[in-house]
């Protein structure tokens, strides 16, 4: 047996009800028979529907309904549904109404209500996020681009509409993340949002990227020196004191300045510009700003070419190791080598460690890179030991850099290496600079003390270029020191250089530390670091870092050594 009509009414859960030909309502469910009689009292059936939409909708929503609801009646169109309004704007409710026609015996249609105000909300806060910062506010990348992505459009079709970006990074914000906690690390991002935010005019746009990185969208500006005053500015403003918590913390920036121009034609063009610009302040030490010019794309097409080829470059066998002699300055025989990346393009030639080490550090490809050194210096000591038992007691040095000594995993590589190598783990030394240990030193003198414990010694590189407190140096396990080349080269220019090699190396000694001295170039720089009872030097005064092949005619040979200058040896 069927359901009468008014029980498949009462089912719905919506507002529903039924019209006839004219418009006229025939049948409604309680629901709805309920909100029609507070919108005009009295019985609805009966009474046309449009004699309630200016109630039911905002005015300027009821002459779309009324006009959709007649063109469903006379069969113009076979169903009509919109998403409509009501109410005031400070508290605006919505309701979904659909209108489907009726056939047979009794012509008509089926309107049906359903409040979607819930949904609207949800519709508004998931449009929102998607469009905002969930920290400070502000808004993300995505929005950004897009009205990046209307300015560039703009001035496509006015060359008067120009425009600027701004993009800056906050200079050494991990900092004070590990000196002050994330907490207080956010909170400092959501003050700057604000303090930034005040700098804006009606047409600027200020983003949030991510991290402690933000981006200002100048539009309307006459020329370049709009934008670069917007850059001075924010350099200003963020220059003042922030106070958290009682907490007085000082911050500056780095900042890459992009002036628009015809020649843009997606929005990604102009960050990775302005993000190179940004890169350059960084380079000059921070609290800066540069402005874009056509050279900085020039030089990141190069390093970006530069990373491509050193991967190839791991991959098909370019990359080499050299050696140089460590010389001992009172027998003058190789006590032991430095092994040092050599990389041979087949069409560029020679590339410099000075331009394709940093490439590395900054991708990361530093880590293979080591990895590879140590692996193949490793193995070739052994077959020189192999082929001259003279040479069985040499050290192998190696430079540690700061992304390896950082991996959680980099000791068991290590190990891994001198396992598969079969080389003495005492004969190895691994060299670490200053600014790498005191980046985390609890966690550098956890490593070194793991590292000690596979019998490798430990090296402090390039000493006297960073902290060089004797407070620290006592913190951490080292075997011996290596004084930087800088003040080896200076020394017999000025008595104070050669009294800073003298400092150091006492200092050295006091710890019972051994002494290498780097870039020894001159026989006089040998001849000073013998009288200061430096044990040992490397430099181009002895050899030049040779390929693997050469190391068995360099064991071999000896220096003289000139004794110190009051005799003893």
């Amino acid at each position: 047996m069927l359901p009468e009509p008014s029980d498949l009414l009462e089912s719905l859960p919506s507002y529903a009800a039924v019209l006839d030909a004219a418009g006229v309502v025939v049948a409604a469910n309680a629901s709805c028979q309920s909100l029609l009689r507070e919108i005009a009292p009295g019985e609805p059936v009966g009474r046309a529907f449009t004699d309630y939409c200016n109630a039911l909708l905002q005015s300027s929503s009821a002459k779309a309904v009324r006009e959709g609801l007649a063109a469903v009646l006379k069969g113009k169109a076979p169903r009509y549904a919109m998403d409509l309004s009501y109410g005031k704007t400070q508290s605006t409710s919505w309701r979904s109404m659909v209108v489907t026609p009726l056939t047979g015996a009794l012509p008509g249609a089926l309107v049906i209500l359903t409040d979607i105000s819930r949904q609207k909300q949800l519709e508004e806060h998931i449009l929102h996020d998607a469009f905002h910062d969930t920290l400070t506010g502000l808004f993300n990348r995505a929005l950004f681009l897009n009205r990046l992505d209307q300015a560039i459009k703009r001035l496509k079709r006015n060359p008067e509409a120009l425009y600027a970006v701004v993009y800056l990074d906050i200079d050494r914000f991990k900092l004070v993340n590990k000196t002050f906690g994330h907490v207080t690390g956010d909170r400092l991002l959501m003050v700057i949002a604000n303090r930034l935010q005040k700098l804006l005019r009606d047409v600027d746009t200020l983003a949030r990227f991510g991290g402690d990185e933000f981006a200002i969208l100048v539009e309307d500006v006459a020329g370049l020196a709009d934008a670069s005053a917007m850059a001075d500015s924010v350099l200003r403003h963020l220059a003042a004191p922030f106070r958290l918590k009682k907490q007085e913390i000082f911050v500056t920036c780095s900042i890459g300045v992009v002036l628009g121009s015809g020649a843009y034609e997606h929005p990604d063009q102009v960050l990775r510009d302005a993000d190179n610009a940004m890169y350059s302040s960084k380079e000059h030490g921070g609290d800066h700003y540069t402005v874009f010019d056509a050279g900085m794309r020039v030089l990141t097409q190069r390093r970006m070419e530069m990373e491509l080829a050193l991967r190839h470059a791991l991959e098909s066998g370019e990359m080499t190791v050299h050696y140089q002699p460590i010389v001992s300055l009172t027998t003058g025989e190789i006590t032991g080598v430095e092994a040092l990346a050599r990389w041979f393009h087949p069409t560029q030639g020679t590339i410099p460690p000075s331009e394709f080490i940093p490439i590395a550090e900054e991708t990361g490809l530093i880590n293979d890179l080591g990895a590879l050194v140590l692996r193949q210096a490793c193995r070739r000591m052994v077959a020189l030991g192999k082929e001259n038992p003279d040479a069985t007691h040499l050290t192998l040095s190696v430079n540690i850099s700061g992304r390896q000594f950082k991996r959680p995993d980099f000791v068991e590589e290590v190990a891994a290496i001198l396992t598969e190598t079969d080389i003495d783990p005492s004969l190895v030394k691994l060299e670490l600079t200053e600014s790498v240990l005191m980046d985390n030193a609890d966690e550098a003198v956890d490593t070194i003390k793991r590292l000690k414990a596979l019998s490798v010694k430990v090296v402090i590189d390039d000493f006297g270029t960073g902290y060089s407190s004797l407070s620290y140096i006592q913190r951490f396990p080292f075997d011996s020191l290596k004084v930087d080349r800088s003040f080896v080269g200076n020394m017999n220019e000025a008595e104070q250089n050669m009294e800073i090699v003298r400092t150091i190396i006492a200092m050295a000694h006091k710890l019972g530390l051994e002494v290498v001295a780097e870039g020894v170039e001159l026989a006089e720089h040998r001849t000073a670091l013998s009288d200061l009872r430096c044990e040992s030097a490397q430099g181009f005064y002895f050899s030049k870092p040779v390929a693997g092949e050469e190391l068995e005619t360099l064991v071999r040979k000896k220096w003289n050594i000139t004794p110190p200058a009051d005799g003893t040896v």
